[in-house]
């Protein structure tokens, strides 16, 4: 057995026992980006002209706020000793975006995009604290919780205008529907299978490595039932990165021959879900689009030229974040310059060039090695793999999203992931 599983004990034991009052938090900001509904998110929140925006804005700040006046949270170890260079790339964030203020039209635009994008990066260091017992716990707790999603989100993309008239959103545009690429309290469909691809590695982990029986259970049936939501919602990069997490799992983590009944198990598992999905629901558009000839694929590809030019125009700083690619829009499409696109580029790499430059793009690539470097220093090896796979999902899936940048939901989500690991590494240098 590996010592790293003896040392931090991570697929055996994990509850609340005694729990500390900074996982309460975080258990809470979980739920809270999942599950709470948009018209709960904008209350209280202020607006820029006319539309409300999220009181993430100010929650997740001020519950972590409580979190660093507690006593025992150790201020010093948890930020300045382990995590300062983490902090230091924060701060040349905003200094980029700072700088690139001097160009913004809107200042609610200018602020509120940088809110979206710095606050939940604080989620990042109460995490790190975490202990063996409480990472263990937060794994099974977030592979349970996405498991619950999952089956909702299947539930509300068949049922859709059902569930639109329960929450009071009558006359909705889908009446005939039976499957619908539905938004949920995440947000779009497309966040939504991002999430799914950040989770699925660890329901992997745990069914591959767990003592426990009712966790190989659980975890093997998040697996399939993550599976099916995710084709269904029709999103080509990320059933893509599905796919290759999949493949990996099967072929690449290596198990003995104890454990090879259950490799097995799990790849008939992985059948079952693929052909369930496919024989039940449409899935043409994700066959169809693979070769980036639909409608979808040339407006993404249209907003993408329009960042670059944007890029050229302001290549070393950028733009200024939410200048051209507003946060709060009435009209999803814009033109700069006589040249046309989406407001959202789908694509983070290009909306980092355009907003923030060669410097913020930089500062990214500093930021993400760093992680990877962190990452590389668990000893458990499923769970490094694991900890490598997750951020290499959510780079793959960069390429079609820039949730890390509008989606202070989904970003909250991947930077509490980031400082899971986080706190292994940090564990793994205490012991």
């Amino acid at each position: 057995m590996d010592t790293q599983y003896t040392k931090l004990n991570i697929t055996k034991g994990g509850t609340l026992k005694e729990a500390p009052f900074f996982l309460w938090i975080i258990i809470f900001i979980y739920i809270y980006s999942l599950f709470a509904f948009s018209r709960v998110k904008a209350l209280f929140s202020f607006s820029i002209e006319g539309m409300s925006t999220t009181n993430e804005i100010w929650l997740l700040p001020l519950l972590c706020l409580l979190i660093f006046l507690n006593k025992r949270f150790n201020f010093y170890d948890r930020i300045y000793k382990y995590n300062i260079k983490f902090l230091i790339l924060i701060f040349m964030y905003i200094f980029i975006i700072a700088i690139g203020g001097f160009h913004t039209n809107s200042l609610e635009q200018f602020f509120y995009a940088g809110l979206l994008f710095i606050v939940p990066m604080l989620i990042f260091f109460p995490i790190s604290r975490c202990k063996s017992e409480h990472i263990a716990f937060l794994i099974k707790f977030f592979i349970v919780i996405c498991l619950i999603y999952a089956i909702l989100t299947i539930l509300v993309s068949t049922n859709f205008t059902f569930f639109m008239n329960l929450v009071g959103n009558e006359g909705d545009i889908y009446q005939n529907n039976t499957q619908v690429r539905a938004p949920m309290m995440l947000g779009s469909s497309i966040a939504v299978s991002y999430y799914f691809n950040l989770t699925l590695p660890l329901c992997f982990y745990m069914y591959m490595t767990s003592f426990e029986k009712k966790w190989r259970i659980i975890s093997g049936t998040a697996i399939m039932v993550i599976i099916v939501a995710t084709f269904m919602l029709l999103s080509r990069a990320a059933s893509i990165c599905m796919i290759f997490i999949i493949f990996y799992y099967v072929f690449f983590i290596s198990t003995n021959r104890k454990k090879l009944g259950r490799k097995l198990l799990a790849i008939l598992l992985i059948i079952v879900a693929v052909v369930y999905a496919y024989l039940t629901f449409d899935l043409t558009r994700i066959l169809e689009e693979l070769n980036f000839s639909g409608n979808s694929a040339k407006m993404r590809i249209e907003s993408s030229n329009l960042g670059i030019y944007i890029f050229t125009q302001f290549p070393i700083f950028g733009s200024g974040i939410g200048r051209f690619f507003e946060r709060k829009y009435e009209n999803s499409y814009i033109t700069v310059d006589g040249i046309g696109g989406l407001i959202d580029p789908h694509n983070m790499y290009v909306l980092i060039l355009s907003e923030l430059g060669i410097v913020g793009l930089i500062i990214t690539l500093i930021l993400f090695f760093n992680l990877f470097r962190r990452f590389s220093y668990i000893k458990d090896k499923i769970l490094r793999k694991t900890a490598f796979i997750i951020l290499l999902a959510f780079l793959f899936d960069a390429l079609g999203g820039s949730h890390l940048f509008i989606n202070i939901s989904f970003a909250t989500i991947f930077w509490m992931y980031m400082g899971l690991f986080n706190a292994v590494y940090i564990k793994g240098r205490q012991v």
